[in-house]
């Protein structure tokens, strides 16, 4: 007895394999289909070009990333052209000489002297040639000129999850200044930088000034940049976007700065400027309380005693305290600044409520959590309003 069902009697025979097969679909049909692909494709090609390029390497405002753009050119479309040539002679000779049903044997060649020798040469002579311009370029923008103007220089350290930086000479008479996340040069003036980590492996990158260069701990990179005023695309101030290029942890993607490109005048005024925020009233005064009890373990306000503080913290960290080396970034000119949170929301009163109140609402991964003890494990501080607002009056300096 067998398993499967017998069948009945009158019913319609079983196809066969040739009659259970279905058609294709015609020519056409297949390559209307391919063509309606193809246009989605291309459409939608052409609207991610349509953004406006904040963080474009297509349009520089530097000497440093236009002559890196010109190289890129170069090589781009040297292998565009070798590409082209060599694809389509393959392809030509594939389909010219294929063989044909009923055709002989062709002639076997064994080598052709004349042939190689040309397609050694060519590849070898471009390579040669790329790779000198591409040497001497790299040596071109190995140092900032010394004929633009005195050089700036910057000390750039990467942490989780900001930059700061540093002038050691902002001024030319020895002011130094340290902020974070909103680095101000002078338009048509070499910036030289020194890059450092505090932790992890970090990447500086402008890319409308300049290509990226990688932040090691332990190490120091150097390079420079300079917005030329020939090049800009906007008045001053003019406002370009910087980011974290290599994977940092957690809110690597939220690492982001800003660089403000003044003019010497203006420049000059911010450095003349920069002190640290005045308890005018009794409201600020209470916050400067709140700063040095709950903020100052983190950050740092400049002023007389900012060697001792910052000494005092590196002497608790040596001797096992919690204390740590200025981890947070110095705010001193925050009222100054246009941006929270290393460049994530504008800065406003009530932006910096909300951060203070709960940081990783806005910055997740953040260090504030863990290193200021007031706030609980859900991550809501437990300062009350009044004391928020009192510190907000302060850092703000009544903005």
């Amino acid at each position: 007895m067998g398993l499967l069902p017998r069948k009945r009697a009158g019913s319609p025979p079983e196809p066969t394999p040739d009659q259970n097969t279905q058609r294709p679909a015609p020519l056409r049909k297949r390559l209307s289909r391919l063509a309606l692909f193809g246009a989605a494709a291309a459409i939608f090609l052409l609207a991610t070009a349509c953004s406006k390029g904040f963080q474009s390497t297509w349009d520089p405002v530097g000497p440093v990333a236009d002559k890196q753009l010109q190289l890129f050119n170069v090589l781009l479309w040297t292998m565009v052209i070798v590409f082209v040539l060599v694809e389509g002679a393959l392809l030509y000779i594939v389909i010219r000489y294929r063989r044909r049903p009923g055709q002989p044997r062709p002639p076997q060649i064994h080598g052709h002297t004349a042939l190689e020798v040309t397609w050694t040469i060519i590849p070898t002579a471009l390579i040669l040639g790329l790779g000198i311009w591409s040497v001497f370029t790299l040596f071109e923008l190995d140092q900032p000129p010394t004929d633009q103007g005195e050089i700036l220089e910057v000390t750039v350290t990467g942490h989780q999850w900001y930059f700061e930086f540093e002038y050691p000479d902002a001024d030319g008479n020895g002011k130094r200044i340290s902020t974070a996340n909103e680095l101000k040069i002078p338009v048509d003036r070499p910036v030289s930088f020194t890059l450092e980590s505090d932790d992890v492996l970090h990447s500086f990158w402008v890319p409308k000034l300049g290509g990226k260069v990688d932040v090691v701990p332990s190490r120091q990179n150097t390079l420079w940049l300079m917005a030329d005023s020939d090049m800009i695309d906007q008045p001053l101030p003019a406002t370009y976007y910087g980011q974290c290029a290599e994977l940092c942890g957690v809110a690597h993607a939220q690492m982001r700065f800003r660089v403000t490109v003044m003019s010497e005048e203006d420049y000059q005024a911010w450095v003349a400027n920069y002190s640290p925020p005045q308890a005018l009233t009794p409201r600020a005064q209470q916050g400067q309380t709140q700063f040095q009890i709950h903020c100052a373990l983190c950050h740092t306000i400049n002023g007389p005693e900012i060697e001792a503080v910052a000494k005092s913290r590196i002497d608790s960290f040596m001797t096992g305290g919690d204390s740590v080396a200025v981890p947070g970034p110095n705010l001193t000119d925050l009222r100054t600044r246009q941006t929270l949170g290393a460049g994530i929301t504008d800065l406003t009163v009530e932006n910096l409520r909300a951060w203070i109140k709960n940081p990783d609402d806005i910055k997740p991964g953040n260090w504030m959590y863990d290193k200021a003890a007031f706030y609980e494990e859900d991550g809501d501080a437990t300062l009350t309003d009044d004391q928020i607002d009192a510190l907000i009056e302060y850092l703000l300096n009544l903005r």
